[in-house]
Order: C-alpha cells, then sequence, then structure tokens
C-alpha cells in the first residue's frame, strides 16, 4: 500500500467524474438488490406467491449478477474495457423498466434475471476501467469510492423505499421507474464526457512504457499458472464469497425477515434500513480516505468482531426483539465498510495486471455471487424454520471470511506484468 507519509498523487476533476461513473455500476447493483428485497413481502401478496416461489426470486438477481460478473469481465479485457463500460448500463436501463411494468410474476423474475445480468457485467468492467486510469498510488482511493457509490445506492434506495411504502406495490415500480433513468443518464454520461478519452489515452500510454499492452488481454492459463496469481484468486475468492453470504441476506432479505419475523410495519422496515445504512455511508467515506495507507489493515480485526457480533445478537435473540434488532444493525454498518467489499476491489485490482484486472475480479465476485444466489434460495425457508439458526450460520461465515481476510493480509504481494496498486509495500500491516 501507499506510504502515508508520502506526496499522494495529485488527482483532478476528470479522475473523480470517473469514478462517479464507473461508481454508479455499484449505485446501481446495490439500488437493484435493495429493491428487490423491499418488494418481497408487497410481491408475495400481491401475485400470491409461495415462500418457494420468493426464494427463486430473491436468489434469481444474485444468481445472474454472478453469469454477468462471470462473462462481462472477461469480455471485457477481450473486446474493450470502455465498449463494454459504455453498454451494459443500458441492458440495465431496459431491464428496470420491465420490472416496474411487470404484470405478473413471470415478467417480474424475467427483469430481475436481466438486471442480474447487466449488473454483474458492468461491476468488475467499471472497477478495472478506474483503476486502468487512475494515477499510480491513488488507485485504492478511488476504487474505495466505488464502494461508497454501492452505500449510496442502498441509502438513496431504502429513503426511496421509505417514501413510497405507503403505496404498496406500486411503489416498487416507481423505484425501479427510478433506476431506469439513472441507467440511461450513467450511459449518456460515460459515452460522451470528454475528459474520459483524455484518461483513456494517457493510462494506455501509461501502461505501455510499464510493457504491458492493456488491450491484449492476458491468458487465463497464464493466470493460474503463476502460483503467486492462483493463491490470490483463490484467497480472495473465498473472502468474497463467506462475507456476500452474510451482506446478501442482509440487503437481499433485511426488510422481509423485520416485516415477517419482527413484526413491524413496511414503512417502519424501511426506515430503520434508511437510518442504520447511514452509518455503513459515513463508514465506507472513512475507509476511502485510508484506502492506500496503512490503517485500512489496522481496521480489519475489530470490524470482524463487530461483525459476527451483529449476527450472534440476532440469532440469539431470534429477531423478535427490536431493540436488540436495532443494535444489530447498527452494529452491522459499523463494520461492513472496512472488512468487506470495498476491501476486497482494492485487493483485487492491486494484485493483478492491468490486462487480467476485470477477468479476476469478474470471476471471483461470480463465485461469491453463485454461492449466495444457491444461499438466497433457501433464506425464507431457514427464516420459516429457524431464525436463530439463520443467523447462528451467518455468524459463522463472518468468521470465517475474516480469517481468510487475515491470512491476505500477511500475504507477500505478487509480481505483475504492470507495478501494482501497491508496490512500494510488501506487507498490508507494514
Amino acid at each position: 500500500m501507499a506510504d502515508p507519509t508520502t506526496t499522494s498523487p495529485l488527482l483532478d476533476r476528470r479522475h473523480w467524474m470517473l469514478a462517479v461513473a464507473a461508481g454508479m455500476a455499484s449505485f446501481l447493483d446495490s439500488g437493484a438488490i435493495i429493491s428487490v428485497g423491499l418488494g418481497l413481502a408487497l410481491w408475495k401478496e400481491s401475485f400470491g406467491l409461495s415462500v418457494w416461489t420468493v426464494g427463486v426470486l430473491g436468489s434469481s438477481l444474485t444468481l445472474f449478477i454472478a453469469v454477468g460478473a462471470l462473462t462481462g469481465g472477461r469480455l471485457a479485457d477481450l473486446v474493450g474495457r470502455g465498449r463494454v463500460f459504455s453498454l451494459t448500463i443500458l441492458l440495465y436501463a431496459a431491464a428496470a423498466l420491465t420490472v416496474a411494468c411487470a404484470p405478473n410474476a413471470a415478467v417480474l423474475v424475467t427483469g430481475v434475471i436481466v438486471i442480474g445480468v447487466a449488473a454483474g457485467a458492468d461491476l468488475p468492467t467499471s472497477i478495472a476501467v478506474l483503476s486502468e486510469r487512475a494515477p499510480e498510488g491513488a488507485q485504492g482511493r478511488l476504487v474505495a469510492f466505488t464502494h461508497v457509490m454501492w452505500t449510496a445506492g442502498v441509502v438513496t434506495t431504502t429513503l426511496l423505499g421509505f417514501a413510497v411504502s405507503g403505496l404498496d406495490v406500486l411503489g416498487i415500480r416507481l423505484i425501479f421507474a427510478v433506476l431506469a433513468v439513472l441507467a440511461v443518464l450513467t450511459f449518456v454520461f460515460r459515452s460522451f464526457y470528454p475528459a474520459f478519452r483524455d484518461l483513456e489515452s494517457e493510462a494506455a500510454h501509461r501502461h505501455t512504457a510499464d510493457g504491458v499492452d492493456p488491450a491484449r488481454a492476458l491468458p487465463v492459463r497464464t493466470l493460474f499458472r503463476r502460483p503467486e496469481f492462483a493463491r490470490t484468486i483463490v484467497a480472495t475468492a473465498l473472502f468474497y464469497l463467506f462475507f456476500t453470504l452474510v451482506a446478501n441476506t442482509f440487503g437481499s432479505f433485511k426488510t422481509y425477515f423485520l416485516v415477517t419475523v419482527g413484526g413491524t410495519s413496511q414503512t417502519t422496515a424501511t426506515a430503520l434500513s434508511f437510518f442504520t445504512t447511514l452509518i455503513g455511508l459515513a463508514g465506507t467515506i472513512v475507509f476511502t480516505r485510508i484506502a492506500d495507507t496503512r490503517w485500512r489493515g489496522r481496521f480489519f480485526a475489530a470490524g470482524v468482531a463487530v461483525f459476527t457480533a451483529c449476527q450472534m445478537l440476532i440469532a440469539v435473540t431470534g429477531g423478535q426483539v427490536l431493540p436488540a434488532m436495532i443494535a444489530a444493525l447498527v452494529l452491522y454498518n459499523l463494520a461492513f465498510p472496512f472488512i468487506g467489499e470495498a476491501l476486497y476491489k482494492v485487493w483485487t485490482q492491486e494484485s493483478f495486471p492491468v490486462n487480467a484486472r476485470a477477468t479476476v475480479q469478474g470471476a471471483t465476485m461470480a463465485v461469491a455471487r453463485f454461492a449466495a444466489a444457491g444461499f438466497a434460495l433457501v433464506t425464507p425457508a431457514l427464516i420459516d424454520w429457524s431464525p436463530s439458526g439463520l443467523f447462528s450460520l451467518l455468524a459463522l461465515f463472518a468468521l470465517v471470511s475474516g480469517a481468510v481476510g487475515l491470512l491476505i493480509l500477511r500475504r507477500p504481494r505478487p509480481a505483475t506484468a504492470a507495478r501494482p496498486l501497491s508496490a512500494t509495500v510488501t506487507g498490508e500491516a507494514r
């Protein structure tokens, strides 16, 4: 990681505009996840869905985000990250509009599936575009900013959910219509903001000078033949997998859980989600400030402890004690900015050459989202069976993720064909 005693590279307006454009992938991804979560209880009643159909609906988004990440990341490295960066967002817009207008469950599920594919393809591509075009020594800060956008998506969508909670299914339709409009505006911004072309040209010149052709994808076999790359791929995949099992359950089923187990109203559930998520937003902003310093590693162990305590608190109370649920939501939002997806994104981008980052990010993201999709399929049934049992299992997942993360913190950095983001330091805690 960058030495915090040295002067950080100067970031100008172009870099932050690109961070916003790339971060909209994360914003729209979290917006879709939260919106589907907000809609589950309402769709169940409106369309007369069984608990297993709710599980299928809840898991479809995550499953096809995985499909999109796996195919989209590699496609971006093969045919051009800039091209995929511009086009995937249009597919998202069309799918969000489909969900907004869905007349029945079949059309609803179809729209959710296509949203997943589009969001999944956009996520690794947008992060790779950002890290590729960022100045050396500041990539961690900009990549971490995409998770500020992810959390802003959670906050914004939850606020919208609260605002329209009295409109029942119509309110959810309006939320997806807003997501469609935002996706179209993002396409226009990415495609026609002139400064992005300048950054692309500067990045190509810089990486070519370092001996890397950013337009030529690194062969997959090369990644797995080099032990340092293979170990890092496995470690980051496992870390993100177990974290995502917890985070996706919270994101997709938090409102459903509060309504069906906690006995709260839809309005109360969305209000609680909104106000506690503001804590998470503040935390992600703090993480952005420390992403290029040694402090990101020092926050990790405490974050894992708090994250695990959150799951155990719900397990002990069964989710039926409202003050305990509020405390758990606060703990969750205190912890996740420092131990989860933002850190995973930075670790991945700093460990691989520029012409392989979208591929690796997409593949490891897909592994986690496939697993989360399978888990989401049975989550409503697990909630119905035993809320305490479900959250005891999530506590175990949190501990496993933390243990793998500690191993990553102590690993030597792979030597890449291009200098990694943190080329000056070989250990996270150093």
